[in-house]
């Protein structure tokens, strides 16, 4: 993320872990699900971009072009010419006076190549002074758009960006991941002149936070490593060189002097204990290198990833609600502007194999929206460029929620994710149909795809907005009525019945005579009376408190 910024350098978790989530976090979080990891077979690469304050970002698709002569700027005097042919590609970047630069912060293009950027990374002391940053270099305000502009494939990219720091150098530590319909690779930039690049294992996940991670690299292995030329001699000539028993280098123990912040050390084992418990254990070792990679206990649902998100190690001896606990870096903070996640399809065109789970203003107390890449076209409240309130911005229509739960997590927290977590297995019900809808029209009417994923980005951001802003509404009148009350209430949603009777397999019937809506399940009725005050009717969707979901 952004270096001004500033990294933890801690080595004990109870001293390294006071950061408070209210005052601000640095930086980021990855996550990669291989696709013989995951429980559909996609590949996914995901990333919470996290700044510390309200911070508007917005989505714009750049067009194909062929225009000569173009090139890719930044504030810090970097300029890299671009190719004739560039390709289609979306972004997230930052609004338009924020001041940095553009700050891409996710990218998908025509070709099936998704990328995130960055999760910003530093070594220690002495490889600082080993390979110094170079000014006037290529910062994470750019690595992306430059990949997704131009790169065909995840190893392309790589290619690419390689080049490009041996050619410029690097102004920055980052960690990018980068995918496309086969594969994923993960990318370090480790100072101004190198960097390494590993092919990641389909049967493996991973999440990390502000630090490197690469373990054994193997310069020879040109097929499944990327090394730059003067790295290792880089890390022997400082002292540095660790080595795994193989003789392999140890890339990021190397650059690190063996040594991890505590407060993105403990983002690895948030992650490896929701992924895989069993090898987390119930502690947290400060002392533990995690590793990148691992097997997950079970295949990783869509879920499982929002999950990670929104870990707050609820259920941990870490857990934030917890006395002496309060300042540990969670992978949920409140000063995320996006959250994204890149779903990869491997049986779908390419031009429209991502589909993106986005949550504007991270994943806590927001919901994750689908979007499919072949976009052309998107819901204007997505580029709204808004640095402050804009009741028409998607960024604030969805941050005045996360505001306001914040302001009590063990009131609100619960009601506020019970009704998104409702909302999105509506979404991924819906997005699993619609991919097999897209297959069939990319055989038979392949000319009509690019608008049929338009209205279905469309209507499912207009969707989520919506219900943002009834979701606000019950929220707000809570909080108020709490405000200065001897007597505080936990908040209990009205949630939208339909989609979470469907999500656990009912039949729904509507009766407009009566005015009752009928749940059947097997032998199972249920009856939701509208005039009797069971629920409530908003613009032709059936509501009930979350608390009669008890009862499915």
């Amino acid at each position: 993320m952004k270096k001004q910024l500033k990294q933890l350098s801690a080595s004990a978790l109870a001293a390294a872990l006071i950061l408070s989530t209210a005052s601000g976090a640095f930086a980021c979080t990855g996550v990669y699900v291989g696709k013989e990891a995951s429980e559909d077979g996609t590949i996914i690469i995901a990333r919470s971009e996290d700044i510390g304050a309200s911070y508007d970002k917005i989505e714009v698709v750049i067009p194909a072009s062929d225009e000569p002569g173009r090139v890719i700027e930044d504030l810090n005097g970097f300029s890299y010419p671009l190719p004739d042919h560039t390709y289609k590609y979306t972004r997230m970047e930052d609004y338009s006076t924020a001041g940095d630069g553009l700050y891409a912060a996710y990218c998908t293009n025509e070709m099936g190549v998704a990328i995130t950027g960055t999760v910003s990374a530093s070594g220690c002391a002495e490889y600082k002074e080993a390979d110094p940053t170079v000014k006037t270099g290529m910062r994470e305000a750019v690595l992306p758009a430059i990949a997704a502009a131009t790169a065909a494939t995840a190893k392309e990219a790589v290619d690419i960006l390689a080049a490009v720091v041996d050619e410029y150098g690097s102004a920055e530590g980052n960690v990018i991941l980068v995918a496309d319909q086969k594969e994923a690779w993960i990318m370090e930039f480790y100072g101004g002149k190198q960097y390494a690049a590993a092919k990641l294992a389909a049967d493996q996940v991973a999440v990390f936070g502000n630090h490197f991670m690469l373990g054994a690299i193997d310069p020879e292995d040109t097929e499944n490593f990327v090394v730059s030329e003067g790295f290792i001699s880089t890390l022997d000539a400082a002292g540095l060189t660790v080595k795994d028993e193989n003789g392999l280098v140890l890339a990021a123990q190397s650059v690190c002097g063996g040594k991890r912040s505590a407060g993105s050390n403990l983002r690895n084992w948030g992650g490896m204990h929701i992924l895989a418990p069993s090898l987390a254990g119930e502690t947290y070792d400060n002392d533990t290198f995690y590793p990148l990679l691992y097997t997950p206990d079970e295949k990783v649902s869509l879920q499982d990833v929002f999950a990670v998100f929104r870990c707050r190690y609820e259920g941990t001896a870490y857990d934030l609600t917890l006395e002496g606990q309060e300042g540990n870096r969670a992978i949920a903070v409140s000063g995320t502007p996006d959250t994204h996640v890149a779903q990869i399809y491997s049986d779908l065109p390419a031009s429209t194999s991502i589909l993106t789970w986005l949550a504007l203003t991270g994943g806590e107390h927001s919901v994750f929206v689908p979007q499919f890449s072949g976009v052309t076209q998107l819901h204007p409240a997505l580029s709204l460029d808004a640095p402050t309130f804009d009741e028409n911005s998607a960024y604030w229509t969805f941050k005045k929620v996360c505001a306001l739960a914040d302001t009590g997590r063990k009131l609100y927290n619960d009601g506020v994710q019970t009704f998104w977590t409702i909302q999105e297995e509506a979404y991924i019900a819906q997005m699993q149909q619609e991919v097999e809808t897209i297959k069939t029209m990319a055989e038979t009417d392949p000319a009509a795809v690019t608008g049929y994923v338009n209205t279905l980005a469309y209507n499912a951001t207009a969707d989520a907005m919506s219900k943002s802003n009834l979701l606000y509404a019950q929220l707000f009148t809570l909080v108020a009525r709490n405000v200065g009350s001897s007597r505080t209430r936990a908040f209990n949603p009205n949630v939208p019945l339909r989609a979470a009777a469907d999500a656990k397999g009912y039949t729904v019937s509507w009766d407009e005579a009566t005015y009752t809506v009928t749940l059947t399940k097997g032998e199972t009725v249920l009856t939701v009376d509208i005039n009797a005050g069971d629920g409530i009717l908003i613009d032709n969707v059936t509501y009930v408190p979350a608390s009669f979901l008890d009862n499915l």
